[in-house]
């Protein structure tokens, strides 16, 4: 174990959108600081952010190709961060897990899944409650949950919108891309999960992170990946 209190280095492969990847990079001191009990920076984690915003957009990359220049990519960008000692490294974009599966296996294994992380708060929800899929049409088009063989398990819990409104909730994750969060935008999604009859959101794709606190404060119960790893993340660097 660190000086820090915590094992190795998290490294973030961002940039896909960038604000996504630095609220994480946010969440993750906020709530390091929070059970660290009286503050000192020393005691936080080390993270190492490599925000790249020239990755091109995934779903047009599942759509149309270029996928083995964006695995190329992608494989150094990770490399890149192991070479400055990050011990485990999330990429900061649930579309681009899709990818995943075509790196070295032992490059492969430092990334924590985010589709396993959703999975595993999948499996916690009460048996009642029903969450609406928030992803990008890459996310659909290529399965990225779906293909896990532990999906049929969780399946029951999830709505997944049709083709209207999914278009509407890519367009909306694609306006915080590059908008501020605002009560309106936050609303959209707040009705949408209402009109579904759902009693919370997944967050499928990480533009929703950026919502999270807001979507809580709605009474929605938020299955957020990057939240649950900032929870978890000493427990995740020493595993």
């Amino acid at each position: 174990m660190t000086a820090t209190g915590y094992d190795g280095a998290l490294g973030v492969l961002g940039g896909m959108g960038p604000s996504a990847s630095a609220g994480f990079l946010q969440t993750v001191y906020e709530t390091a600081a929070e059970r660290s009990g009286p503050f000192a920076e020393q005691v936080l984690p080390r993270c190492l952010l490599d925000s790249d915003p020239a990755f091109p957009d995934r779903t047009e990359v599942i759509r149309t190709g270029g996928e083995a220049e964006f695995v190329a990519r992608l494989a150094r960008r990770l490399a890149g961060l192991e070479d400055l000692g990050a011990t485990r490294i999330v990429v900061a974009c649930v579309t681009a897990h899709h990818f995943l599966d075509r790196l070295e296996p032992a490059r492969r294994a430092r990334v924590i899944s985010l589709v396993d992380v959703i999975l595993d708060d999948l499996a916690t929800v009460g048996a009642g409650e029903r969450l609406l899929l928030v992803a990008t049409h890459g996310t659909r088009d290529a399965r990225v949950l779906e293909r896990s063989p532990r999906w049929p398990a969780v399946a029951h819990r999830v709505v997944l919108p049709g083709p209207e409104v999914q278009e509407t909730l890519h367009q909306l994750l694609y306006r915080l891309k590059w908008e501020p969060v605002t009560d309106d935008l936050t609303d959209r999604f707040l009705r949408i999960a209402a009109e579904h009859g759902c009693q919370g959101l997944i967050a499928g794709c990480t533009e929703v992170h950026l919502l999270t606190r807001r979507l809580r404060g709605g009474g929605l119960r938020i299955v957020d990946p990057l939240l649950t790893i900032a929870t978890q993340l000493k427990s995740l660097l020493a595993g």
